[in-house]
C-alpha cells in the first residue's frame, strides 16, 4: 500500500548519537518515533493539531509564553487559542507535565549532540485540501523559514530536519531538511475508513531502518496518558 524514496540532494548521513523531537503536524510523529523505538521521553509538540510549522515558529519566538493556557470541552478536546491547536489527548491534569516537557526542549535545544527534527504530513492521505500543491509549498516554505528562525535563535544547533510528505520538495543547498517522499496507491477522502493507523506505523519502519532500531508496533491503549507514566513525562 505505501513505499518511499528519499530525496536527500545535500546527502546528509543519519548519526548514531542524537535527541529526536517530533515536530508536528499531529500525533503521528511521535507515534512514528515510538514505533521506532527512537522516542525516549516526551516534549511540548508530541500530541496537538495542527503544529504546522509556522505555528511552531510563533511558540518559540514567544518562548511558549501561552502554550499551556487551555479550556476543556465536555467532548474531550482540549483547546489553547492562543496558538490554534488542540487535541483529545490532553485535560486539565497536563499543564504541570507540559511545563516539564517545555525545560526538557529547551536543554535539548541547547546541548551540543545532533537533534533530529521529526515533521509528518499524513492529512495528505484522506484530506483533498492537504494535496493542492499551493498548500503543500506554502507548508514546507514555512518550514523553510522555521528552519531559518532555528538557526538564528540556536547558533551552535547540529540537527536535520526528517520532512515526511507525499510531495517531493525542492530543498535549498543551505538547508538540513531531508524530504521522506511518502507514495501510495490508493487516497481517500474522509479521515474515516482511511488507513492512517498503518501509515503512522509505515513511517515508523522507515525510522526504524533510518536510525537502526528495532521497530515495536505493539503498545497498549494508554500510550497518550502520559501523565500516569513514570518514565516519559
Amino acid at each position: 500500500m505505501f513505499s518511499y524514496t528519499i530525496n536527500n540532494p545535500n546527502n546528509f548521513v543519519i548519526r548514531n548519537d542524537y535527541f529526536i523531537i517530533p515536530f508536528g503536524h499531529r500525533c503521528s510523529s511521535a507515534l512514528a518515533c515510538k514505533y521506532a523505538n527512537i522516542r525516549n521521553f516526551s516534549l511540548p509538540f508530541d500530541w496537538g493539531r495542527p503544529f504546522f510549522p509556522g505555528t511552531i515558529q510563533k511558540i518559540l519566538e514567544n518562548n511558549f509564553i501561552g502554550f499551556t493556557d487551555f479550556t476543556y470541552s465536555d467532548s474531550g478536546v482540549t483547546t489553547n487559542n492562543n496558538y490554534n491547536f488542540n487535541s483529545i489527548h490532553f485535560d486539565s491534569n497536563i499543564v504541570e507535565a507540559l511545563k516539564k516537557r517545555i525545560d526538557r526542549f529547551n536543554d535539548i535545544m541547547n546541548q551540543t549532540k545532533k537533534i533530529y527534527f521529526i515533521y509528518t504530513n499524513e492529512d495528505y492521505l484522506y484530506d483533498n485540501s492537504f494535496r493542492q500543491d499551493e498548500f503543500n509549498d506554502n507548508i514546507f516554505n514555512e518550514m523553510l523559514e522555521l528552519e531559518k528562525f532555528i538557526k538564528n535563535k540556536y547558533i551552535n544547533i547540529d540537527y536535520n530536519i526528517l520532512y515526511f510528505n507525499f510531495k517531493h520538495h525542492n530543498i535549498p543547498t543551505n538547508s538540513n531538511i531531508i524530504n521522506i517522499v511518502l507514495h501510495t496507491t490508493n487516497l481517500y477522502d474522509e479521515h474515516d475508513g482511511a488507513p492512517f493507523g498503518e501509515l503512522r506505523i509505515f513511517c515508523g519502519k522507515i525510522l526504524a531502518e533510518l536510525f537502526n532500531s528495532n521497530l515495536n508496533i505493539g503498545h497498549d491503549g494508554d500510550i497518550f496518558d502520559e501523565p500516569q507514566t513514570n518514565t516519559i513525562l
